[in-house]
């Protein structure tokens, strides 16, 4: 059942103010040609005040559709300047003897038992609980009742500070992927014993609209913990506190809920420690957040406690900004290990403030860094290989070279094996043999040159999300096929919604979704046993070689249209369908078809200058493009395709006399040595099972077999 509906928070705040606030201010209050603001459209805006009458209504003049408007509002409905922004508009507090009395405007109340008031003469003042009346505390508790975390501020957070003193530490040595003394064994890192799942889900309402999870963390232990961070950040309003919910499986409820400072993304979790990070972005006021400062804390805490506790705060700036998203994770409880720009990771030592070790990642499209299940090792992909390192210390124990680059690494849960994804190739290695060669695995339907995110689910099969239509791929080592796809539908909360919402530990998937029950919504976060329904029984009766189309002994035709370059291609090809063990016949319906031809041509332009004041300069080029293109098909579906084509280079560097159209001419020639370099799979299977035997939704319910 969903605890709690809806309000807009101007409007609740307003009539939360209007039950519990003094009688309204007289007429006098206010003089003409005060600075006020007025309720108008359900926001605070800005106006001066005119006139007043004996009734304490004000005429005010404000800013409205591009031109001054006036217009007559009740006392309750104007605030003074110092009442800007506040949660409660200005009233007399007075400490427990009655001697004492100020008037203020109420900021917020927080987390450590005080309030922040701000004075008519603009001065702010953090006061305790304890130093007010019996009158005023009993104000706050009914204040707390009625408006709850909309006017709760959280815990403050600890001194912001800079690690390292602008001395940067050293990077860590890169490895050669050709040596071989780069292979060594690795000793196991598994996951902790304490990180067990359950099957189960808990549902809780949020307390505003506005709110949304914003990383959904696996713990584990007896009570099956997952901690789900609960975020709201609004440009327009002021936002709530960050949230900490600890959520446990066992007992099927939400057991705990923790504030913390607003704007606080929960990015890690480190039990052993009871340490939590948190990014933030600092900014001015008014300032958008592309232009905050990247800030990293550390705070400690667990599901027996009532408040979290501060431990610190630094800079953690890489002058890139904030837009790409925040990835950090506590090490040892003492090191933080942040992405701090796309292709550099830094270790930072929160004891001794300042940084451990800085690596820089030798890879164009940059993978996410994988720790092990300990957190003892981490492993770094890059275009040559997958460097792994002591994460604590950033000492080299070993390279994985790679053919084609690493987009992407996986790590069983035993800590023995890691499973590599190299382009269209799966590659398993076993990390404590260093003399074993890696299994291969042909994996088209979960491949990309680019970048992936995979799971280990079991020791035989690997989740991915670079399958095709989005969602996850299961795929099998046992039958080396995509085995099954896994789709979210609009009730699971997608990835792109936060940095951490779908994790897969314990052979079950863990994953936030929004739920609703008549009017009102809510969320939920759960976990179900992978791989789900059917799966295994799908699995049991089908085989690698059942699911091919074509295979050595298969006839096929070849048909070579590349003009000029038709018998330097038909050999190619020839050889290549002979080292496949294909055999050539005339009558097959498997058609190879080679092609060479140009694109349609297109206008490229090209910039210089253009910095620190100096003029553009551009000139523009036409480039008409030259294709080599390789399609097989079984009757009229491909079963695989390949090919290459030239192009405008992004950037080119002319001399003296050169010109930008003569350069990008180099470029365009054709290219009939593709065929003889392109690697075509002996072993291809029907397209109609290449992506998956089977289909399950991901939803609020679990999982569902479509």
């Amino acid at each position: 059942m969903i605890s709690r509906i809806f309000f807009s928070w101007t409007a609740l705040l307003l009539a939360v103010i209007l039950s519990l606030t003094a009688p309204a201010l007289a007429a006098d209050d206010y003089k003409p040609g005060d600075l006020v603001e007025v309720f108008f459209l359900n926001s605070w805006t800005p106006a001066v005040v005119i006139e007043t009458d004996k009734r304490g209504n004000v005429l005010a003049e404000y800013e409205f559709a591009g031109g001054p408007k006036r217009e007559v509002f009740k006392a309750q409905a104007v605030r003074a300047a110092y009442e800007s922004g506040a949660i409660l508009r200005g009233r007399i507090w007075t400490d427990p003897s009655g001697k004492f009395k100020t008037k203020a405007a109420l900021l917020s109340v927080n987390d450590d038992d005080s309030i922040t008031i701000r004075k008519q003469d603009m001065t702010e003042l953090k006061m305790p609980l304890a130093n007010l009346s019996e009158a005023d505390k009993a104000f706050i508790k009914k204040l707390k009742k009625e408006a709850g975390l909309k006017i709760m501020a959280g815990p403050e957070p600890p001194p912001l500070e800079d690690f390292g003193g602008g001395v940067f530490g050293s990077y860590a040595v890169p490895f050669n992927a050709t040596d071989p003394n780069q292979r060594v064994a690795l000793a196991p890192d598994p996951i902790p014993s304490y990180l067990k799942m359950r099957q189960g889900g808990v549902a809780f309402g949020m307390d505003d609209d506005g709110d949304k999870l914003g990383a959904v963390l696996p713990l584990g232990g007896p009570d099956c913990w997952i901690l789900a961070a609960l975020e709201n950040e609004s440009p327009w309003e002021k936002s709530l506190p960050t949230r900490v919910l600890w959520v446990s499986l066992t007992k099927q409820k939400l057991e705990k809920k923790q504030l913390l400072p607003a704007g606080e993304a929960v990015l890690d979790y480190h039990p052993p420690s009871r340490r939590l990070l948190t990014f933030a972005s600092l900014k001015a006021e008014g300032e958008h957040h592309w232009n905050g400062k990247p800030v990293l804390t550390l705070w400690e805490t667990s599901p027996t406690e009532e408040k979290v506790k501060p431990i610190a705060r630094w800079n953690a700036d890489s002058g890139e900004g904030v837009f790409h998203e925040p990835w950090a994770r506590i090490i040892d409880g003492n090191t933080v290990l942040q992405r701090y720009k796309k292709q550099e990771y830094v270790a930072w030592d929160v004891s001794a403030k300042g940084i451990k070790y800085r690596v820089a990642q030798e890879s164009f499209f940059a993978p996410l860094a994988v720790l092990s299940g300990g957190r003892r090792y981490l492993f770094l992909p890059e275009d040559n290989g997958v460097r792994v390192m002591e994460a604590a210390t950033g000492n080299l124990l070993l390279g994985l070279p790679t053919k084609n680059g690493a987009s992407g690494i996986a790590l069983s849960e035993d800590g023995r094996k890691a499973a590599v994804l190299e382009d269209f190739e799966l590659v398993v290695w076993d990390l404590t043999d260093p003399q074993a060669e890696p299994q291969r695995f042909e994996a088209q339907a979960i491949g990309t040159p680019f970048r992936a995110d995979l799971a280990f689910v079991g020791n035989e099969r690997i989740m991915s999300d670079a399958g095709w239509g989005g969602g996850n791929v299961l795929f099998s080592m046992k039958t080396k096929i995509a085995l099954w796809n896994y789709r979210y539908d609009h009730s699971a909360v997608h990835e792109d919604k936060g940095r951490r919402m779908l994790e897969v530990v314990d052979r079950h998937l863990v994953y936030a979704a929004t739920v609703q029950s008549g009017a009102q919504r809510g969320l939920a976060v759960g976990a179900v046993q992978l791989p789900g329904p059917r799966v295994d029984e799908v699995e049991a009766v089908t085989t690698y070689e059942s699911l091919l189309i074509i295979k050595p002994g298969t006839p096929v035709k070849l048909h070579v249209a590349t003009g000029q370059y038709d018998d330097q291609v038909r050999r190619a090809l020839e050889a290549e369908i002979k080292e496949n063990g294909w055999i050539l016949s005339e009558t097959s319906n498997v058609t190879i078809t080679a092609t060479m031809g140009q694109s349609e041509t297109q206008t490229v332009t090209y910039g210089s200058g253009g910095f620190f004041g100096r003029s553009q300069n551009t000139e523009s080029v036409t480039v008409t493009p030259f294709y080599s293109s390789l399609v097989i098909k079984v009757g009229e579906v491909v079963a695989w395709q390949g090919g290459t084509s030239t192009g405008a280079p992004p950037v080119i560097w002319l001399r003296e006399g050169q010109t930008a159209q003569g350069e990008v001419n180099k470029w365009q020639n054709p290219h009939p040595e593709f065929f003889d370099h392109v690697e075509v799979p002996d072993k291809i299977i029907d397209p109609a099972k290449r992506n998956g035997l089977g289909t399950t939704e991901v939803t609020n319910r679990g999982l569902i077999v479509k």
